[in-house]
């Protein structure tokens, strides 16, 4: 319960930025693009918002299915494309596509299995950007969507204890659940071609970094 007050409280302060730079809006910036399409690449992510509800972080951990199960789980890096429509200098709308992938390794010596869980999201993104000059920009995102995951095999299902019970071998090795990504921070450097950098939590990772070309 108190990982989602938090989690609120982010959503609420971006709003509220949104509102606050709204008063403060001017659109007669030249040249004013307002397509913008983008590829990035991420570390350290969390693929659905069940994992940040169950306080699970994005690093890796080692876990026990039971004491003969011991296994250690990684996630492997995400790769996103983007587009967004800049209604105005500060407000945007855009949607997010994301492939995430994390390995888990059986630690009994013994068997030595290994698996891979491959996760997609699609969510719809709002960006408020609260100060944006002509070859630069600083901005929030916050994202909401669904993720796909499908395991391997069978056999890595019954070690994914992230939420203590939810993800069991019933739910096999194809499932859906709700996803999410903050952007806490974002810089922009550059005006028609971009390098973006950010910092925030979910799906596209802790770290964040791309490329974007607006027109």
């Amino acid at each position: 319960m108190d990982n989602i007050k938090k989690y609120g409280l982010i959503v609420l302060i971006i709003m509220g930025l949104g509102v606050f730079v709204s008063a403060q809006e001017n659109d007669s910036l030249p040249d004013f693009k307002r397509h913008e399409i983008g590829i990035s690449t991420g570390a350290f992510s969390m693929p659905s918002l069940f994992f940040v509800l169950s306080d699970v972080y994005p690093v890796p951990y080692e876990g026990y299915v039971s004491e003969k199960d011991p296994f250690y789980m990684y996630n492997i890096g995400t790769f996103s494309l983007s587009y967004r429509y800049h209604f105005t200098p500060h407000h945007s709308l855009g949607i997010v596509s994301t492939l995430l992938f994390s390995k888990i390794v059986d630690k009994n010596s013994d068997r030595n299995r290994s698996g891979v869980f491959t996760y997609w999201s699609l969510e719809p993104q709002y960006r408020v950007t609260f100060h944006r000059r002509k070859n630069y920009s600083f901005y929030m995102n916050f994202s909401l969507g669904v993720t796909v995951r499908i395991a391997s095999n069978e056999d890595i299902v019954k070690w994914d204890t992230y939420t203590g019970g939810w993800f069991s071998n019933n739910y096999g090795r194809f499932i859906v659940l709700p996803s999410t990504h903050i952007t806490l921070f974002g810089v922009s450097l550059g005006k028609d071609n971009a390098a973006n950098f950010e910092l925030g939590i979910g799906t596209q990772g802790l770290l964040n970094v791309g490329y974007s070309r607006r027109f």
